[in-house]
């Protein structure tokens, strides 16, 4: 087993194909095919399944698949270490941020890691609560932000804030300031999708008050969500970060407090138990702290109490 099987390995694993892989890495298909037939000789096992709908990993597949992609990225920053003379954050880091929360954190991030991180490539998911923290628990991603999370035993959880979720769409007569959650009961409703978080969190709530609601329609797309409140289809449920970077010329579109305890949720900063070795997962970890504590200090991300140091 050398770096190159290893680097060959993971290109299968992701593009789950090894004639993309190929094209990809530049090299021929049946030259491709046995590096992979050496690695499975090597472990005396199967790795990869093949199919017609393409290439998936073994159980043991996926273990290598995690190892493989620690051993690259320590290869790249000791690379990185050795031509600048000192240690650098290098290499590449996958960061899972909640749609919602992904608008007013991503491009500033994409920002700073630019300028301040040029060996750093930065791999940004969007994904539902639940899946981005399961993903860092099972070492597939090294960072995430997610909500509600709970500590595991390979994951480091760091709460950062406490965010308000907001009756969003027109504005009600006679200037109301909030709402309670029975008044919210009686209009039309447009909702994310199970299993999303804030759907759950507002499920749970109109069950324990008794109530019942209208839905209008459901859509895992917070950009459909906003579009279909502008254009006064109903009104929707999420925190105010899912407005940022959506404000339209002549918008009507207003963000108005639940009079409920429970229509909030805790953001917390997960980080996979394989990336706290490393010096680009530690810095990308460091810079989403950093971001987020300045964007509740400016107030430029409302609706939160920060947690974090």
């Amino acid at each position: 087993m050398d770096l190159r099987q290893l680097r060959y390995f993971t290109r299968i694993v992701e593009l789950e194909s090894i004639t993309a892989a190929a094209e990809a890495l530049h090299i021929a298909q049946p030259s491709l095919s046995q590096h992979v037939a050496n690695l499975e000789a090597e472990f005396n096992t199967r790795l990869l399944v093949r199919s017609p709908m393409g290439v998936s990993t073994t159980d043991i597949g996926r273990v290598l698949y995690r190892h493989a992609k620690m051993v690259l990225r320590q290869v790249e920053e000791a690379r990185v270490a050795v031509e600048r003379g000192r240690d650098t954050p290098a290499g590449h880091v996958t960061l899972g941020l909640p749609t919602s929360t992904s608008r007013v954190l991503a491009d500033l991030l994409i920002e700073a890691v630019s300028a301040r991180m040029p060996e750093v490539t930065l791999e940004l998911i969007e994904g539902s609560s639940a899946d981005l923290g399961e993903a860092v628990a099972r070492q597939r991603m090294d960072v995430a932000i997610a909500m509600d999370v709970q500590q595991q035993p390979r994951m480091q959880v760091t709460p950062l804030l406490d965010e308000e979720l907001m009756l969003v769409g027109s504005r009600l007569p006679g200037g109301v300031k909030a709402v309670s959650l029975q008044e919210v009961a009686g209009l039309p409703l447009l909702l994310p999708s199970f299993p999303n978080s804030i759907r759950v969190l507002i499920e749970r709530a109109f069950a324990e008050a008794g109530l019942q609601y209208t839905l209008v329609a459901e859509t895992s797309a917070v950009s459909i969500l906003l579009a279909a409140v502008r254009a006064k289809r109903g009104w929707t449920i999420l925190p105010t970060s899912a407005l940022a970077g959506s404000e339209a010329p002549g918008a009507s579109v207003t963000a108005i407090p639940i009079n409920d305890p429970n229509f909030h949720r805790r953001a917390s900063l997960c980080l996979s138990a394989q990336a706290q070795t490393s010096l680009g997962c530690m810095a990308i970890h460091d810079l989403v702290i950093e971001t987020a504590r300045d964007l509740v200090a400016s107030k430029r991300w409302q609706g939160v109490t920060w947690l974090g140091a």
